[in-house]
């Protein structure tokens, strides 16, 4: 069943494509998908909101979930270039809750080959 306080994704995308939007209605929007647990949603609202707080919280949230994707995503947003020890972080937090893949991904960014 579909979330009322949530919209579709066409109605998502043409919101996001508008040139002028509201920084406030950009915010309660990334809250409200956040909320429902979308937060690569929430991302693009608060990316569109430059609501770089928020973005910065889930960075921080992302690395201690060991969430390789939304950190990596966060971070190129962010305009910050992970460091070894960050992705080593990562790695072990993504290995304890059980992503084997993105501890190995993120192992990978932490000692590329060839360094």
């Amino acid at each position: 069943m579909a979330d009322k306080k949530l919209m579709g994704c066409m109605e998502k995308r043409d919101l996001l494509n508008q040139s002028a939007v509201s920084v406030e209605s950009m915010r309660t929007w990334g809250e409200r998908y956040e909320e429902a647990g979308l937060l690569s949603d929430a991302v693009d609202f608060y990316e569109k909101a430059k609501a770089t707080d928020t973005l910065e919280r889930l960075r921080g949230n992302a690395l201690g979930e060991g969430d390789f994707f939304l950190f990596g995503r966060l971070s190129r947003i962010l305009g910050h270039d992970p460091t070894s020890q960050e992705w080593m972080e990562l790695a072990s937090r993504a290995e304890k809750a059980g992503k084997q893949a993105f501890a190995a991904q993120a192992l990978l960014k932490a000692n590329p080959p060839g360094d």
